[in-house]
Parts: structure tokens; sequence; C-alpha cells
């Protein structure tokens, strides 16, 4: 991108005062992750702690996934401006506000499912099922806000010089954030008209990589518009030259 469209859209502060502070918010997530895990006393609090670590790798790569999402972003799209601030700020706030669910719920996830452990961290049914709702609306919270981020880059498309390529990767990446909020919304949906108990709001989540495969191969077989008006061209052409050469 050209320098003239990064000072263009430079706005209220400099880009890397905005990637810095993000990538410190997104470093106090990870240490809000680590602040838990207490020093062990014993062995048994060991390999206690020991099972918490997966539910620690498990967060900390999807806020991995989501800094990555991030700095993406603002590589190919250096924006900012008050709304794109005003974004980013959301963004990070929703991210602080569920590092605890995040965790809570992975390490209650391998607690029943892989260690077979007594799970006492939940006392009633109706309990899973709250868990279950606010990580489907953080989910929707996330994906909703990078979905306004790409939008905003979207109506900005022809002052940043985008090829079709660009384009249609801008595309897919907003077909990608309605994908997460369309799966995590039927999770919301059936913890609020069924009586389920966290396990097809949570198997409905395997619909992600189907869904992501499809968005991604349907943007994927796009062909540029230029190629499709030289095709019709051709073909105009061609009965004129036929006409010619009959004359």
């Amino acid at each position: 991108m050209s320098d003239t469209v990064h000072h263009k859209h430079q706005g209220f502060i400099s880009l890397h005062r905005l990637e810095g502070f993000s990538d410190a918010v997104f470093a106090f997530a990870v240490t809000l992750l680590v602040v838990s895990l207490e020093v062990p006393k014993s062995a048994h609090e060991l390999f206690h702690l020991m099972h918490g670590f997966i539910a620690f790798g498990v967060a900390f790569v999807l806020l991995m996934v989501l800094w990555y999402q991030h700095g993406k972003f603002f590589k190919r799209f250096p924006l900012t401006d008050l709304w794109m601030i005003s974004l980013n700020t959301a963004l990070l706030f929703v991210i602080l506000l569920y590092v605890y669910p995040l965790k809570f719920l992975f390490a209650s996830l391998f607690d029943s499912w892989i260690w077979r452990a007594n799970n006492d961290n939940f006392s009633s049914v109706s309990e899973i099922r709250q868990l279950m709702a606010i990580y489907g609306a953080g989910i929707i919270a996330v994906n909703f806000v990078f979905f306004l981020m790409h939008k905003h880059a979207w109506r900005l498309r022809e002052k940043f010089n985008l090829d079709f390529e660009q384009l249609t990767e801008l595309q897919s990446d907003m077909g990608g954030n309605l994908v997460n909020m369309a799966v995590a919304g039927l999770s919301v949906l059936i913890v609020a008209v069924s009586n389920d108990k966290g396990t097809w709001s949570g198997f409905i989540y395997c619909l992600l990589g189907p869904l992501h495969w499809w968005n991604g191969a349907r943007h994927a077989k796009k062909k540029p518009p230029t190629a499709i008006e030289d095709a019709k061209d051709v073909t105009k052409e061609a009965p004129k030259e036929a006409s010619k050469e009959t004359t």
C-alpha cells in the first residue's frame, strides 16, 4: 500500500502506538491466564496443576489466533481513525473480559472428559448452560467487532487500491466472521430453547471446520471481473469479424 494512503488515514494516533498498546493488552490477557496457576506445595498439587496446563494451552492458542488476526488486519489496513480506534478498544475490552470464562470452560471440559475427575466446578446444570451461553456470546462479540473492522476497510477499498485477490480475501474474512457468529448463535439458541446440558451446544462448534472450508472455497472460485468482461468482448467482436469476412 502506498505511503500516501497510509498517511491519509493515519488518524488521531500513530499506528505503532495503537499496535503497541494492543500487543500489551494481549500480553496482559495471557498473564491473566497464568496468574491463577499457583506454585504447587506437594506432588499431588503438582499433578493436579499439570492437568490445568492443557486448558491453559488451548486458551493460549485461541488468544494467539486472535492476536494474529488483529496484527494481520492492521498490517493490511493501517487505519487509526476515530471509528477504528473505538472498534479496537471494544475488541480488546471483550478479549480481556472473556479470559477467565475461556480458561474456566476448557479446564472444566478437560477435567470431565479427559482426566475423568470429579468436577466440582458446577453446582447445577443451569450453571453449565449459563457458561455455554457466556462463551457463545463472547465469540459473537469478538467476531462482530472484527466484522465491523473489516467492513470499515471494505468501505475504504478504493482508497487502498486493493486488487481482486485482496478484495476477495477481505470478503472471505468477513464471511469467516459471519460463520463464527452464526455457529455461536446456534449454540446460544440451543441453550435458550432446550434442556441441553452443554453437549449439543458444545458439539455444534464442530460445524466451524466444514463451514470455514466452504467459505474459503466459495471465494476461491471467484474470477476477476476483467477476465469475464474480456470474454464478453471477444464474443461480441466475433460476429462482427465474421460478417466482415463474408463481405
